[in-house]
């Protein structure tokens, strides 16, 4: 029985990718945004049929300038099980650090969080300061704002922590699915790193998480709110950078 958070991990993309599934595999793509690794991979369930599962991924993917993936997922098969097929298979396997963080009912008193206004976007395509704040965030390039504009449609929420010029200079990403809540896609311009102004968009979209009626909040506000239940984020902190004709992410 798959806990909350896997069910997270193998359907909540669901919502806003082109996908097609079997009991063997699973696979998205977006025709819009083939630069986005996160919008395009795939899944192998079972190594019955194998074979004829990889060829019906990279037919999935034909015509499109997408490198055929697989990621590891909750129901996914090992890479203890898979690691032979795939490289008889032209694949490399390449690995990125995945951190887990928990928010526990007492705050640290060594972390810093920014005293300032935060604004949490749902439902429309960001635009303007916010939308350039993620273009920046991967590399001046759109394959990541046009995934965040596709979670938006979908239901999930992007909270931007504001200098005092009233600038968005931190913004981190939460969606939802069943009882799980996952955090991703933290992100701060460079001069203001190590100010609190992502520990205050963070937990910005943790106070939305315990109460979806808020709205743009500030961190004196949130304050009353930092104490419940322990709710768990995912933070994928590596880019992963295309490097081989085909590969296998761990």
């Amino acid at each position: 029985m798959a806990t909350p958070s896997e069910k997270h991990e193998i359907h909540c993309a669901k919502r806003y990718l082109e996908y097609t599934e079997t009991p063997f595999y699973r696979a998205f793509r977006d025709r819009e945004n083939p630069e986005s690794f996160d919008s395009n991979y795939a899944v192998l369930k079972r190594m019955e049929e194998a074979e004829q599962s990889l060829a019906a991924v990279e037919s999935y993917y034909e015509g499109l300038d997408v490198t055929p993936k697989f990621y590891s997922k909750p129901d996914s098969v090992t890479l203890e099980e898979s690691r032979a097929f795939f490289e008889a298979h032209g694949y490399a396997v390449h690995t990125f650090e995945c951190q887990r963080m928990m928010l526990l009912t007492h705050t640290s008193p060594e972390l810093l969080v920014h005293k300032c206004p935060v604004q949490i976007f749902a439902g429309a395509p960001l635009t303007g300061a916010a939308a350039q704040l993620v273009t920046e965030s991967c590399g001046e390039k759109d394959f990541g704002l046009r995934l965040i504009d596709k979670q938006l449609g979908a239901g999930a929420r992007v909270s931007f922590a504001y200098n005092r010029a009233e600038i968005p200079v931190s913004f981190c990403v939460g969606e939802g699915y069943g009882s799980a809540f996952y955090l991703s896609d933290v992100y701060t311009a460079e001069n203001f790193r190590g100010q609190g102004y992502a520990a205050a968009a963070v937990l910005a979209m943790l106070g939305f998480a315990r109460n979806p009626d808020m709205g743009s909040v500030s961190y004196t506000h949130l304050r009353a709110h930092e104490t419940g239940r322990n709710l768990v984020c995912r933070l994928l902190l590596e880019k992963k950078k295309k490097k081989d004709k085909k590969a296998l992410i761990k």
